[in-house]
């Protein structure tokens, strides 16, 4: 719950609506199908958010997300253990990349699919960040691949990824479920 409180409170303030996707993933350690540590409660009292219950696999959940925009929405799409750093710039291109901080040892890496502008249709598909339209892949995970799209690299913000601040069991049982997660979604284009 402190995470999502973090998360959250980094980005109230920049945003118009946050919708919260709250489950267990499938295959993730654990008998609970959703939060139970007052994370839902405090959700549930913030006028622009939104909280939809699924377990399902990753892609489902994003795609879940994904249902509730209307095509233009600009979307910025935060993990709960991450915050929004700076302000968030107008979007002039279909795509931000934004840089993904790692905040145990601040290690720089890029995404494709944090900062976009949803067209109607979208949908992730093979793997948990990549999106496709009318069948055909938009981006790998550090770049925009189809030349139907614009990209631009995002100035005056970023992402810090706080995954070291879970608890222990928390980050055993993250580390176990990424591990299957990596051999299922192994064989689709990166």
């Amino acid at each position: 719950m402190p995470l999502v409180r973090d998360c959250i409170e980094s980005l109230y303030n920049k945003v118009d609506k946050i919708i919260c996707v709250d489950g267990r993933y499938i295959d993730f350690p654990g008998s609970c199908d959703y939060s139970t540590d007052g994370t839902l409660e405090y959700l549930k009292n913030l006028s622009k958010v939104k909280v939809i219950i699924a377990t399902a696999s990753e892609v489902d959940k994003r795609n879940r997300y994904l249902e509730e925009l209307l095509d233009g929405d600009i979307v910025l799409n935060l993990d709960a253990d991450e915050v929004l750093v700076g302000d968030i710039p107008p979007l002039t291109s279909d795509f931000g990349i934004i840089e993904l901080v790692d905040g145990h040892c601040k290690k720089v890496q890029v995404r494709a699919t944090r900062f976009f502008k949803y067209r109607a249709g979208m949908r992730y598909r093979d793997v948990h960040y990549t999106l496709y339209y009318k069948n055909r892949m938009i981006n790998s995970l550090k770049k925009v691949v189809n030349p139907d799209f614009s990209s631009e690299y995002v100035k005056g913000c970023h992402i810090l990824h706080n995954w070291h601040l879970r608890g222990q069991l928390r980050l055993h049982n993250k580390s176990r479920y990424y591990k299957k997660l990596i051999q299922s979604e192994r064989g689709y284009p990166r």
